[in-house]
Parts: C-alpha cells; structure tokens; sequence
C-alpha cells in the first residue's frame, strides 16, 4: 500500500469513528448514564491507553515540572471535559447531524482566536467563511423558517461551544508549543480531564446502570465504543494520517464526518433534517473545506493536468 493510500484509509476509519460518536453517546444517554458519566469515560480510558502508548513510545515525554503538568491538565479540562461535556448536552437535545456539523464551526473560532492571541490576518476569504458558517448556523436552527423554535436553543449553545473547544485543541498547544510537547499535553490532558470530570460523575449510578441493565453489555460496548474507537483511536489516527497525506486532503476527508454521523443517525434513530438544514450543513462543510484549501493553487493543478491532457 502506497503512503497516500495509507494515510486516506487511516483518515476514513478515524472520520468513520467520529460519525460512530453520537450513536454510542445518545445510547448512554438512553441506558441511564448522564453527561458528566459518559465524558468521564471518555477521558480516563483514553487517558490510560495515551499513557500506555506514551510508556512504550517514549516515557521522557512525562518528564514535566509541576507547572508544566498543571497547564496541560488544565488544557484538558477546557478542551476535552468541557468539550465533551456540551457535546453529549448537545446530541442529547438535538439531532446528532446537527451536533456535527456545529462542531465543524471551529474554523470560525480558530481563525477569531488566531487574530486575538497570534496576531493573524484575518483575509477576506476567511471573512467569507466566517459569515458563511454563520448562515449555515442559522439554516441548520431553522431560523429563517420557524425562529428556531423546533430546535432546544440550549442543544445549539452546547453545539457551538464544542466547537470553540474543539478549536482551542488546536489554539492552545500552539501558545506552548515552544515548551511543551503535543504528546506530553495529550497524556496530561486527558488524565487532567479524567480526574477533574470524577468529582461531577455520579459511580453509584454508573455502578447500577451497568450490573441491573438488561442491555448491559450493550452499555459497556458504547463506552468502549466512545472512548476507544471514537476518541483513542480516531484521534491518533488523525495525527497519525498526516504523516502520509497533505493537511488539506485530510480536512476533505474529515469533513465527510457529518455525512457519516447523519447516515448511523439515520440508520439507528431515523433522523431526518429538513431541506433549508441540510442546504446549512453543506454550506458550513464547504466552508470549513474551504478554509483549509489554497483554491488558487487547486484551480491551477487542475488547469496544468488538463493541459497535459489536451496536449
């Protein structure tokens, strides 16, 4: 297998787990588990099998001051247990489609807090897909039509702020980048996160929820679901993909997530979006592809191959 093909099909499984993600927490939800449960779980199995990795890649990377191991558990604690957090909140009161898609707002919030804390440009293409994810947004609430009204305003709130905190996942290991490693914050941050989220779970209820479920092996497989395939392994699959394909192909490929999450929803909970919220999601799909992607230089590729073709 060529390294392009490597890095597509490691790109797919982890964009195939993340659809997955909805499925296995709004079934939790279902069996009894709350959100801080479900986010808990998430981030102590992962945490353990980051550190186990860790362990066996490189234990130097442990190696930190105290500071240094209470700045990534407090990275932890913002990106992922919050994060998690309003994202079981979110697909709990909304439909995991549109859970997604206002994930995929993170573009927006990357390019705000780049502007603010690096000093970025903000071009007029990222103005464009700013307001374009923004009219996305108000699609996909069905505002134009209904004022919102058939969508929980608190599932929306919680949808975008789990975009905001999946783009400080990438916003903040930036400000540190030139004291700490990313594999160093991962390991921390999860673990961080684990240890925070235990003070809010509720372990008598997980406790009954497991041993007098009828279904209880079913709850045990979406938590491992959750947090092995949809967080462990999607995660380092993403990273991992990088090495092999370019950072656009694999913002294309991730942003096929929504499609996927929309089919397993479709399929499990016979979940449909009207057309004004689907022509939403596509438009903030686009947008976030767009972002990513030098159109000029993708205009001119394609301009040399077909004059190759042609000649």
């Amino acid at each position: 297998m060529t390294n392009s093909k490597k890095g597509i099909c490691l790109v797919i499984i982890a964009t195939i787990f993340w659809g997955m993600m909805g499925i296995s927490s709004r079934s939790l939800s279902m069996a009894g588990l709350n959100t801080f449960d479900i986010s808990f779980f998430r981030c102590f199995v992962a945490g353990a099998l980051y550190l186990l990795w860790i362990l066996k890649k490189d234990i130097s990377i442990l190696k930190l001051d105290l500071k240094g191991i209470l700045i990534c558990s407090l990275y932890g604690i913002i990106t992922f247990a919050l994060g998690f957090i309003s994202y079981n909140m979110s697909v709990e009161r909304i439909p995991i489609s549109i859970a997604i898609v206002l994930m995929f707002t993170n573009p927006i919030w990357v390019t705000l807090f780049g502007a603010v804390l690096f000093k970025e440009k903000i071009t007029k293409k990222k103005v464009v897909v700013i307001i374009l994810c923004i009219i996305g947004c108000l699609c996909i609430g069905d505002v134009f039509a209904t004022g919102g009204l058939n969508l929980d305003m608190i599932g929306v709130v919680a949808g975008l702020i789990n975009g905001i905190t999946f783009a400080l996942q990438i916003v903040i290991p930036k400000v540190f980048e030139d004291k700490y490693q990313k594999d160093s914050m991962l390991v921390y941050g999860f673990i961080g996160a684990a240890v925070f989220l235990a003070f809010f779970a509720d372990f008598n209820n997980i406790f009954t929820v497991i041993t007098t479920s009828s279904n209880a092996g079913n709850v045990v497989l979406n938590i491992l679901s959750i947090s092995v395939l949809s967080t462990f392994i999607a995660n380092t699959f993403y990273v991992k993909s990088t090495n092999f394909i370019s950072t656009s192909t694999t913002s294309i490929l991730v942003a096929l997530e929504p499609i996927v999450a929309s089919i397993f929803a479709f399929i499990v909970f016979g979940e449909t979006l009207n057309f004004i919220q689907i022509i939403g999601a596509v438009i903030i799909v686009v947008a976030a592809m767009a972002l990513e992607l030098d159109l000029e230089k993708c205009i001119h590729d394609i301009r040399v191959r077909l004059s190759k073709e042609v000649g």
